[in-house]
């Protein structure tokens, strides 16, 4: 094993203690690690799991990867995902909505007020951007 893979794997390793101990940002980063294959194969069910429980712990982010990830599968846990990522106003996940309302998708009807509404609190967002976990 290479020292870059074996320290991936280190890493991914680290992440789930943490996140079996309550971490959130860790559950996060376990979950991008899972999703792109990095110290080991690509699971996007363990990705997912452990995305949603960063979701969980109020981590936007995983909130809103869980939702995309959701999409095609499950629409309903898809949007409650989008919309507590909106919640904590995360920039990216004001301007999907934004962006289902004005095409009239992810099961929104097509309301150009709504969609303005949330064009508008994605650029006040984006101003005001938190740090990623």
């Amino acid at each position: 094993m290479r020292s870059g893979e074996a320290a991936a794997l280190q890493a991914r390793q680290l992440f789930e203690q943490a996140a079996g101990q309550g971490s959130g940002a860790a559950a996060y980063y376990l979950g991008l690690m899972l999703k792109n294959g990095v110290g080991g194969a690509p699971d996007s069910v363990a990705a997912l799991h452990w995305l949603e429980l960063a979701a969980q712990r109020q981590v936007a982010p995983a909130m809103f990867i869980a939702a995309n990830m959701l999409a095609s599968s499950d629409m309903d846990q898809a949007r409650h995902w989008l919309d507590a990522a909106c919640a904590l106003d995360y920039p990216v996940a004001l301007m999907q909505k934004a962006i289902a309302l004005q095409e009239g998708t992810m099961g929104h009807a097509i309301d150009p007020k709504q969609a303005a509404l949330y064009f508008k609190m994605a650029e006040h967002a984006m101003g005001h951007r938190q740090p990623e976990p």
